[in-house]
């Protein structure tokens, strides 16, 4: 069988950041359905006409509309991307499902609030559809190995955590805190606070803080200004030694605890050979697709699940609650589930 797939937003994620050549790789929704096998796109949905016409002609897709409700109405899809503004997911996958769509690859943050999160959750739930989030990171073997390096001890305990992004808590942030989430098991607490290094977008700041998960390990959260570079970069310090994930989680350096040369009885940190393959396939997108067509081949539960999305959606809301309360506390589960948090 050979899905139909559509994509509704053609900006960067949808279809945009395939024309950056230096990617390396594909790095879009379109870019990735054109690519796997099992599956067509047929369809692009967004109200910037030049948009369609320009990825339309790229990605070789005949059928283009500016209404979503067109689109469903006579594209007759089986997967659809939801690539537009968090604040339009839950509208936008309610009419799908409705449709008979049997699966959603939303972007990432899933919702706008907590609250429209569930119901995203619940809809496509009540309709039988596969839900996965883009939190890609979740598709790649390499960040996988990690997450069963640590929960399985490998680190020893982990003693401290310290990570550094850009961009806003709802936008880099969101893949930052799910991968925490996959590293560490549930955050139960988190602390914030504005950051110095200001997001270019207000709406979705950057802030400093603390996220406190069940085991009882702490990760200091830094924001850094994207103007003046990316990074994505968390160090794990276990007591057997650190791990640093870099270079947005493409890289990793390993170092591992050993009896001192220069101080006796101590113990120091020294480089080793990563105890982890960081070879193998690494196309995420295209992982992320064979992957849904996998789950919706065999009914299997996605490794990005609604509830993930949503889980990390309550570290984005605690944050930006704990800052707009100069610095409290947060607990979970969060009561405050209206909170509207905004990305781009």
């Amino acid at each position: 069988m050979i899905y139909r797939a559509g994509i509704v937003g053609c900006g960067r994620i949808g279809c945009g950041f395939d024309d950056d050549p230096g990617r390396g790789s594909v790095s879009t929704h379109a870019g990735a359905y054109q690519r796997t096998s099992g599956v067509e796109l047929v369809a692009l949905c967004d109200l910037d006409r030049e948009k369609l016409e320009r990825y339309g002609g790229k990605f070789q897709v005949a059928h283009r509309y500016t209404s979503l409700e067109t689109m469903l109405d006579e594209a007759c899809l089986d997967i659809l991307s939801v690539c537009t503004w968090s604040s339009t997911h839950l509208e936008i996958v309610r009419r799908a499902v409705e449709h008979g769509v049997k699966a959603i690859f939303c972007e990432k943050p899933v919702a706008d609030s907590l609250m429209a999160a569930e119901e995203v959750i619940r809809v496509c739930g009540d309709h039988n559809a596969v839900l996965m989030v883009d939190h890609q990171r979740r598709f790649d073997p390499f960040h996988e190995q990690i997450a069963s390096l640590i929960r399985g001890g490998g680190l020893g305990r982990i003693q401290q955590v310290t990570c550094y992004y850009t961009a806003g808590t709802a936008n880099t942030g969101s893949h930052l805190f799910d991968l925490l989430r996959m590293y560490l098991g549930e955050a139960v607490w988190v602390q914030g606070r504005p950051s110095r290094n200001a997001s270019a977008h207000p709406a979705d700041p950057n802030l400093d803080g603390w996220i406190g998960f069940a085991d009882g390990s702490v990760a200091a959260v830094q924001a850094c200004d994207v103007e003046a570079y990316l990074i994505f970069e968390i160090a794990l310090l276990g007591t057997r030694g650190r791990l640093r994930v870099t270079s947005s989680g493409l890289t990793a350096e390993f170092e591992e605890a050993g009896e001192s040369e220069r101080f006796a009885g101590y113990e120091e940190l020294r480089p080793a050979p990563l105890p982890v393959n960081s070879g193998g396939n690494r196309e995420v997108m295209l992982l992320g697709v064979a992957h849904l067509l996998d789950c919706l081949r065999t009914g299997s539960r996605p490794i990005s699940t609604g509830e993930d999305g949503r889980a990390a959606l309550e570290i984005i809301c605690g944050l930006q609650q704990s800052a707009r309360d100069e610095g409290s506390v947060v607990q979970f589960p969060l009561v405050e589930r209206y909170l509207t948090v905004e990305s781009r």
